[in-house]
């Protein structure tokens, strides 16, 4: 049995408790274990851009240590995710650029759902940089801590913030834009009637079909072009 790790880079056990739980359906159905951990030494958000740059050391020493044929990065910001690639020998996957490729299937233009204004500087880069700025219809922030966005309460203002998305900005389908808010996918999906993206999920599918399918690591398949 081969295994994925999805390191959550901060240091909430309910927080990885939460996006491992939102991963079972997955494990119902693969042959491959699915191992979730987080950083014990890390922030208990990523929500800064020093947050970002602290959790970008401590992901690389633990996903590079780690004994698994592929690794999932379980924050938003993608922190580290180059670095790392350039150095594993496994395929390594960013849950926003997963997202964000997975929402290009969904529909023409998406939108985020993210934690704050810091944040949404953070995704703007990202997706500038992977050419997707036309079909990003909007980033919104539900203005609250990663703790905060995941509890139960968070749904009415996280389903708030993806209405405007979608009636004001013409999002086709919704990204959540952090980790530990995986367990408001269904009811949100449900309530709004559109495709809502769970990052970790979309992460994970990826890292595990990619197990099934045999691909080489993102650098080997760079060192050989």
């Amino acid at each position: 049995m081969k295994r994925v790790f999805v390191l959550n880079p901060n240091s909430s056990p309910a927080i990885t408790a939460s996006l491992s739980a939102c991963l079972e359906p997955l494990r119902r159905t693969s042959a491959h274990a699915i191992i979730c951990s987080e950083l014990s030494e890390a922030p208990l958000g990523i929500e800064s851009d020093a947050d970002v740059v602290l959790a970008e050391r401590l992901a690389e020493q633990r996903i590079l240590a780690e004994p698994c044929q592929a690794a999932v990065i379980a924050c938003f910001s993608d922190p580290g995710l180059p670095a790392i690639r350039a150095k594993a020998r496994m395929p390594v996957f960013g849950i926003a650029e997963a997202a964000y490729c997975s929402a290009l299937m969904l529909g023409r233009r998406f939108g985020v759902i993210s934690l704050g204004p810091a944040s949404i500087a953070r995704h703007a880069r990202q997706i500038a940089d992977m050419g997707l700025s036309a079909r990003l219809a909007g980033d919104r922030a539900i203005d609250m801590s990663v703790a905060e966005g995941n509890r139960p309460d968070a749904l009415e203002t996280i389903a708030l913030v993806g209405q405007q998305l979608c009636v004001e900005d013409g999002a086709q389908v919704l990204i959540l834009g952090c980790a530990g808010m995986g367990g408001h996918r269904a009811a949100l999906q449900d309530r709004l009637g559109v495709p809502v993206i769970d990052p970790v999920q979309a992460a994970v599918a990826v890292a595990l079909s990619a197990l099934d399918l045999d691909y080489l690591p993102q650098t080997v398949r760079s060192s050989a072009a």
